[in-house]
């Protein structure tokens, strides 16, 4: 029970939810920052390799233009002229003491240009003339077409000239099969067609080998093992120069788009058997081959293990000291709620008016300051609610005492009602009845609210008690529809208007006073029309009457009266409805007319 206690503590969740928040973001800031100095290690890389790459494909674009120029020099001795010239009208007899001039120029080139492996001219008649300067060879023609005139390079030789064409795919068994294994290599042939000066023909195929390990020589010289490996591919993938010589022939892990607006110079991550290797690659301007360098991610992560174990460092001792601060500064913190708990508690157990003497200065502070407040507020509402209590129970006994009063007045109306009848007075009796029957809603309902019909029927044994006094020279007329008949109304709110046009009306010399209730209901509201023949209203009158009902003031009755009943009334329905409904006089021709305007509502 204790650790879970422990840990319900809002101290110790604070804390936990702390370093765990702490925990994240540190750790994804370490990752970032990993990450970052991986790209950036590698964006590193990629600017030197950009230049290292620039650097050898300007070095292989010189050793191709010097063979180019070593070809031209070549072609210009007038033994090979010569040569070219007969290769298609002598016979392979005559044709020998050509083949040996042409070894013995082969010989000196090979001598004073060490980096050419061998030297050939290939002709569609005579087959393959030439060697490797201390070797001689003579394929035969149908050998040769066999393997070469039947093959894309010799094509596009042809198609090129006088331009040269690179190719990597031969070997030195290819030119000479009586090689062994151990001796045979990768060749890198420049091959370009040729004829004699005045021959317009092209007669010939003129093929210098430089050695594929001369050629990886330029470019592995300062590489690092460790640091991966280089090669050349074609096009189509395959390598045909590499670091290690085992890796000719195979196919590269990965090759850029052959497009013309794809970029000549990139990097991209792939898997080269089972590693994770980054490949750089720099499209060479001569061959149309990529030089490409295989460099394993596990490289970069080398070079930025210090930089690894420096953040994991500096991750520990940021946790151990947000641990210590956060402990220490929470536990601070939470104190002034652990003090309200520990009130509150105390309040429960029946010790009211608790309060805090030391206020902190902050949000805690307002939280405590409201406590100290409701709790001496419940200690004033508590007296307050035994004083209520207490006259309550004082009010319950008045209430009881004056539930005599209604029943001796309707006893003693009744009495009065029957010693009326005995004299035959009957306008007494038709009185007295209407006056209980006024009197009965007053002490009976305690709903404020009633049905017009109600309020109407109240009204008619009001005006029969009015008539009594006035003989009967009060009319009242009642024109209200069926359903407007269920239309929920304030208890008691007509008869004070009604009350307000007959003392207008007593002004006027015409004894009869005609009054007429009219109602409507219309867009939601029901608006009932209380219309006297009276004197009327002033137009200033009738506007103050106005201004002041609207303000909720009082005002002078038009029979000289104090208004009270009609301010009452229309404080009623304000305070019901709201400001926008109540009452409101409107100009007529003769007498008066006031508006009440309520918002409809049936039983």
């Amino acid at each position: 029970m204790k650790p879970l206690r422990w840990f319900r503590s809002l101290r110790t969740q604070l804390i936990l939810i702390f370093m765990a928040i702490s925990v994240v973001v540190l750790s994804g800031a370490s990752y970032y920052f990993y990450a970052f100095m991986l790209g950036m290690v590698k964006d590193q890389n990629e600017r030197f390799l950009f230049q290292q790459f620039q650097q050898l494909d300007h070095n292989i674009h010189a050793l191709i233009t010097d063979v180019d120029r070593l070809q031209k020099l070549f072609l210009q001795d007038d033994g090979m002229q010569e040569l070219l010239l007969n290769l298609t009208e002598k016979s392979e007899l005559e044709f020998l003491n050509y083949k040996n001039m042409m070894h013995d120029h082969i010989t000196k080139f090979i001598d004073n240009y060490s980096y050419i492996h061998s030297i050939y001219v290939t002709a569609e008649n005579q087959g393959a003339v030439g060697g490797s300067g201390g070797t001689t060879l003579v394929h035969s023609v149908e050998e040769w077409r066999k393997s070469f005139f039947e093959s894309g390079a010799y094509r596009r030789s042809l198609e090129r000239y006088p331009g040269i064409v690179v190719e990597g795919h031969m070997t030195k068994s290819y030119f000479n099969p009586y090689m062994t294994a151990e001796n045979d290599g990768s060749l890198v042939s420049i091959m370009r067609g040729t004829r004699a000066i005045y021959d317009p023909r092209i007669s010939a195929t003129l093929i210098f080998n430089i050695d594929e390990r001369y050629l990886a020589s330029i470019y592995s010289a300062s590489l690092d093992a460790d640091d991966g490996e280089m090669f050349i591919a074609d096009a189509d993938g395959v390598v045909l120069s590499a670091s290690r010589p085992e890796r000719i022939g195979s196919r590269s892990p990965y090759m850029p788009e052959d497009d013309a607006a794809a970029p000549n110079y990139g990097s991209h991550d792939v898997y080269s058997g089972d590693q994770r290797v980054q490949i750089v690659y720099y499209k060479l301007q001569d061959t149309g081959w990529y030089m490409m360098k295989e460099i394993p991610l596990d490289v970069y992560s080398e070079q930025i293990y210090a930089v690894q174990r420096m953040i994991v460092l500096v991750f520990l001792l940021s946790l151990l000291v947000i641990l210590i601060v956060s402990y220490f500064w929470l536990n601070k913190m939470i104190r002034p709620l652990r003090l309200l708990a520990g009130k509150m508690k105390d309040m429960s157990r029946g010790e009211l008016g608790v309060t805090f003497r030391e206020v902190p200065n902050n949000e805690f502070g307002t939280v405590i300051r409201r406590f100290n407040e409701m709790s001496i507020s419940i200690v004033e509402l508590i007296a307050k609610n035994n004083a209520m209590q207490e006259q309550k129970r004082e009010l319950e006994i008045e209430a009881l005492q004056y539930q005599i009063n209604p029943h001796f007045l309707y006893n003693t109306l009744n009495s009065i009602r029957w010693m009326a009848s005995i004299i035959k007075a009957d306008n007494i009796v038709g009185t007295i009845v209407a006056l209980g029957n006024i009197l009965r809603p007053v002490f009976s309902s305690k709903d404020p609210m009633c049905s017009l019909r109600d309020e109407l029927s109240y009204l008619e044994h009001y005006i029969k008690i009015i008539n009594m006094r006035f003989n009967n020279n009060v009319r009242f007329d009642i024109e209200v529809s069926e359903p407007d008949l269920q239309c929920r109304v304030p208890r008691f709110i007509l008869q004070p208007l009604v009350e307000n046009s007959i003392a207008s009306g007593r002004q006027v010399e015409d004894h009869v006073i005609q009054i007429v209730i009219r109602a409507e209901s219309k867009d939601g509201e029901f608006v009932i029309r209380v219309a006297d023949s009276g004197i009327g209203l002033e137009p200033e009158r009738m506007e103050a009457l106005n201004r002041r009902l609207a303000a909720g003031e009082s005002h002078e009755s038009s029979g000289g009266g104090s208004g009270i009943g009609l301010s009452n009334v229309n404080k009623r329905i304000r305070l019901y409805y709201g400001p926008q409904y109540g009452l409101h006089f409107e100009a007529k021709d003769k007498g008066a007319e006031v508006v009440v305007r309520l918002p409809a509502s049936r039983t």
